[in-house]
């Protein structure tokens, strides 16, 4: 119902959305009928290309429909359930397309047909990873107790089958949530015992990323020295991994805090333009908006607040969205319209339990109701929202940041033009 929901939001059957939506559609009912082990529909599988052929050429999610097209035509007579077959790693990456385009409900029905149709041993491989990604969908539109069971159910099959990796990777995930929920110290005990168990089994990018995840939990509760160790040693870990857009969000949010805006405005400028993944993009405009607060520049605050007005942000960006529009109307004395995107924010917080912004959104509703009994015109200096910490702690990564920013920029153009 996922999938007709979303052609019935579609604006037209002209957009790109609406033409995704329907190509991903067809692919799934073909995977179910080639799961029942008869012969494909010649006229499913010509729908299946024609609709593939409607895409824009650089959607998302465009190759990997492609790559399952190839594979069902090849496998046109329906399953065989002795044989391996690459239908199901086809999905999977049909649902990797759909996070990183930021289509989570979609991609909770695209890992959850690829769990179900899973039977031979080889299928069987990657379903704990399906779990992992059909969790983190549910994660972002805000169904934590849905997340924490797929958490659960993909550990303990990979647990069974003696599949270390995915297993860490899903304990990862776990620690994520609880600290979403603001349960810091459980997710804290989970990454120190991810680390123990990556390092000696020599699991490099598990490694990588359970220190890049200490790292956010160090920036939260500001210490942001250590935040910033644990994010370099993780982007040393993770060399050319698609991860390292992460850990660069990451470095830029703790150059931020500390006042060097030039530097994070540089990191999240090319994040936005250049990053793979959807939220990742929408990550650094929101950071930009911030900046454009920190920095006096309403025009550019603004800009991106309407530029973000619009977007389908998960549960957990659209809670920091409302609390930085807040944040930013009274940086611009305009209390009244920060009073109603405070209460956007706090609605948001709690009815998806994003604990972690407890404490920032008590410090904008103290500064709101200090704007609204102060009849003086406060001064620019007052208003602005101060960076925290130590300006002498950060210098030491200042240079490597730039570095790191401008090395992965090259990269990613390298990679661009290639494709």
């Amino acid at each position: 119902m996922a999938y007709f929901r979303a052609l019935a939001d579609a604006p037209s059957e002209q957009c790109s959305t609406w033409r995704s939506t329907l190509a991903g559609l067809v692919g799934l009912r073909l995977v179910d009928a080639w799961a029942e082990g008869g012969p494909l529909p010649g006229a499913g599988i010509q729908a299946f290309e024609r609709a593939i052929n409607m895409m824009d050429v650089d959607a998302m999610e465009r190759p990997a429909l492609k790559r399952l097209s190839d594979t069902l035509l090849a496998e046109k007579c329906g399953r065989d359930a002795r044989a391996e077959s690459p239908v199901l790693e086809c999905l999977r990456d049909y649902g990797e397309s759909l996070w990183l385009g930021a289509e989570w409900t979609l991609g909770v029905d695209a890992c959850r047909t690829a769990i179900r149709h899973a039977v031979t041993p080889a299928d069987h491989t990657i379903v704990p990873s399906l779990y992992d990604r059909l969790g983190n969908c549910f994660r972002a539109i805000g169904r934590q107790d849905s997340a924490l069971e797929a958490f659960e159910t993909g550990r303990a099959l990979a647990s069974a089958r003696g599949d270390l990796a995915s297993e860490l990777h899903l304990r990862i995930s776990e620690a994520n949530l609880e600290e979403q929920l603001g349960n810091s110290g459980a997710a804290e005990r989970l990454l120190e015992e991810v680390l123990v168990d990556a390092e000696r089994a020599a699991l490099t990018h598990v490694r990588a990323r359970a220190l890049h995840d200490r790292g956010v939990i160090a920036y939260y509760r500001e210490d942001h020295g250590r935040a910033l160790s644990l994010f370099f040693q993780a982007l040393s870990a993770y060399g050319t991994h698609p991860r390292v857009e992460r850990v660069l969000a990451d470095i830029a949010m703790v150059v931020l805090e500390f006042g060097f805006l030039d530097i994070a405005r540089d990191a999240f400028r090319a994040l936005e333009i250049y990053s793979e993944e959807r939220v990742q993009r929408w990550t650094a405009a929101l950071n930009l908006m911030r900046i454009g607060v920190l920095d006096g520049d309403e025009a550019a605050f603004d800009f991106y607040r309407r530029k973000m007005a619009d977007v389908r942000l998960s549960a957990r960006l659209e809670a920091h969205y409302h609390l930085l529009v807040s944040e930013g109307w009274l940086r611009f004395d305009k209390p009244s319209l920060a009073h109603k995107a405070l209460n956007r924010a706090q609605h948001t917080a709690r009815r998806y339990k994003v604990n972690e912004l407890g404490e920032r959104l008590a410090h904008c509703l103290l500064d709101l109701q200090r704007a609204r009994t102060t009849s003086e015109r406060l001064p620019a200096a007052a208003r602005q929202i101060a960076p925290r910490g130590q300006a002498s702690d950060v210098r030491p990564f200042l240079e490597p940041t730039s570095a790191a920013v401008l090395e992965w920029r090259r990269v990613r153009q390298s990679q661009l033009i290639a494709a």
